[in-house]
């Protein structure tokens, strides 16, 4: 130890001759490395959103208020039924023919209709018509801010809390 000491003297006065200065810090560490980054965000803090894909929005499905999520409303010509009644017979199929001069009333089978008493509807198909407000879907899509990222695309990482580490 007293040739070290002796050493450093010496060389100190060295450099005070010519003008320096030496410092000597015998404990000095140095610093410790950083920690190493998270395994789990690689040391970026965050993760991806698995609910919206990153994307911060999500695809929400709604049925339509007009046709209930069907797609069809009921047709009002009509009225649902598929079938309007015939305007020769009034939907009975049958029709009363008198002969001239006579009191004496005969039912027939009505010619328009068949005796049917009536026709299919020509606005529908089934009483059911698409509607319009859905395109006949029943459903609309609609994009909304995800509510697990809160529209940001990324979640804090769950192992290091942010701390990238």
């Amino acid at each position: 130890m007293k040739t070290t000491s002796a050493l450093l003297a010496l060389f100190g006065a060295l450099l005070l001759t010519v003008g320096c200065e030496v410092h000597v810090h015998r404990d000095q560490q140095a610093p410790p490395p950083p920690p190493p980054p998270c395994r789990t965000c690689s040391g970026s803090g965050a993760l991806s959103c698995s609910t919206c894909g990153s994307k911060g929005v999500i695809d929400v499905v709604v049925n339509c208020q007009t046709c209930n999520g069907s797609g069809a409303l009921s047709c009002g010509s009509c009225r649902g039924s598929g079938a309007v009644a015939c305007a020769h017979c009034k939907g009975t199929g049958e029709v009363a023919e008198v002969a001239l001069g006579k009191k004496v009333e005969i039912k027939i089978q009505c010619n328009k209709c068949k005796g049917a008493g009536k026709f299919g509807c020509g606005s529908c198909q089934g009483g059911r018509i698409g509607c319009s407000a859905c395109g006949a879907k029943g459903k609309f899509h609609q994009t909304a801010k995800c509510g697990n990222c809160r529209g940001g695309g990324k979640l804090v990482c769950g192992t290091c809390k942010g701390a990238k580490h």
